[in-house]
């Protein structure tokens, strides 16, 4: 092989890999990750601990709201890895292999597809600039590398089929999401549409009843929907923007420790079943699971997406904390009644108070 031809090869090789650089920063323009930090030199993910996300914390009112909290000035705090990361990744997972009809989704149109190739390259983007440490991409074969659980994955999402997106994303984002777009996005009156999502850690309910169903459908089971809820969240919904990354919380008590269950929620005509404080465990078997959801909008498709982070904390975790475990119980205590029965505080309820307001010594506090 000659001189020039190795040059040749050389340069050829130069500038294929600058062009894919020259792709992956120009995704860097997206107006959600634009300004994305990378983590410190000295961040160590096994370090990070969870967020203490405590809704019911100073709150007065505990009928059902928006309540949303614009974060749209610290981007990087859409994604987060914590401690809990290659754990929950790993239960989502088998989640995923275990219940695949009801926990991953896609509407086979192109509009749906072009959302989800959208927002996986948004995301992955994320996780490369935010987490250079974790996540590193290979210019030569184009595959992220996940170095905490050394899964290898490819960055285009147009190269890969929607069952490869849901798999990929399901495998290395401890969050879950859906997506949810119009059929005709000029006309502010339409609904939005669940078309795709992933719910590895579906919290009372299941995500297939959901699929390719409007958000009206979506939210029958929650209590005051159509009176609190129904016309702020359309309103909020059409006025949503690339630019923006709201968060909000819920909260409930669930009377064991799995991430993913169908039935935290009671339906109208169920009979509840009243627990005792001897029924539950309350060391290794009761906790209070709360939401951490985050929204924005996709800028190319239009589509929304919301992400949904699942925190499990020990009720015996809430107790050690005397301030908080009377924060938790004032606000089971203040449950509209229609709120009681949906989050099942009919079963749980006294039980629960009563294992808060009772000290070591057995005595009640207060």
């Amino acid at each position: 092989m000659s001189y020039f031809q190795i040059l040749a090869i050389i340069l050829v090789t130069i500038i294929a890999i600058a062009c894919l650089v020259y792709k992956n920063e120009r995704h860097y323009k997206h107006p959600l990750i634009a300004n994305v930090t990378s983590i410190d030199p000295d961040f160590r993910w096994q370090e990070q601990l969870p967020l203490p996300i405590r809704p019911f914390v100073g709150k007065r009112n505990f009928n059902p709201k928006i309540g949303v909290k614009n974060i749209s000035k610290t981007p990087h705090d859409w994604l987060l890895i914590e401690n809990t990361y290659l754990k929950v990744t790993t239960l989502k997972a088998q989640s995923l292999k275990r219940n695949p009809t009801q926990t991953m989704h896609i509407d086979k149109n192109s509009k749906p597809i072009n959302a989800l190739q959208e927002f996986y390259e948004v995301i992955f983007d994320f996780y490369l600039k935010r987490f250079p440490r974790y996540f590193a991409l290979d210019y030569k074969t184009g595959l992220i590398e996940n170095k905490i659980n050394g899964l290898k994955f490819g960055k285009d999402a147009k190269s890969l089929q929607p069952h490869e997106l849901l798999r990929n994303i399901g495998s290395n984002m401890e969050e879950d999401f859906v997506l949810l777009l119009k059929n005709d996005a000029s006309k502010k009156d339409q609904e939005y549409i669940l078309r795709s999502s992933i719910v590895g850690f579906p919290a009372g309910f299941d995500p297939s009843v959901f699929f390719n169903k409007p958000i009206s459908y979506i939210h029958t089971l929650v209590p005051q929907y159509e009176s609190n809820l129904q016309n702020p969240m359309h309103k909020f919904f059409n006025n949503l923007k690339p630019t923006d990354l709201w968060v909000r919380h819920n909260w409930s008590i669930q009377t064991h420790g799995d991430y993913f269950t169908l039935n935290n929620h009671a339906r109208k005509g169920e009979e509840v079943k009243r627990l005792t404080v001897d029924d539950i465990d309350f060391i290794n078997g009761c906790y209070l699971r709360c939401e951490r959801q985050v929204l924005t909008r996709l800028p190319q498709t239009g589509a929304i997406v919301m992400t949904v982070r699942t925190y499990l904390t020990s009720l015996d975790q809430i107790k050690n904390q005397e301030k908080l475990s009377d924060e938790l119980i004032r606000g089971i205590v203040s449950l509209p009644p229609d709120m009681a029965y949906y989050k099942k505080k009919g079963s749980w309820g006294d039980a629960v108070v009563e294992y808060l307001s009772t000290k070591e010594d057995g005595v009640v506090k207060g």
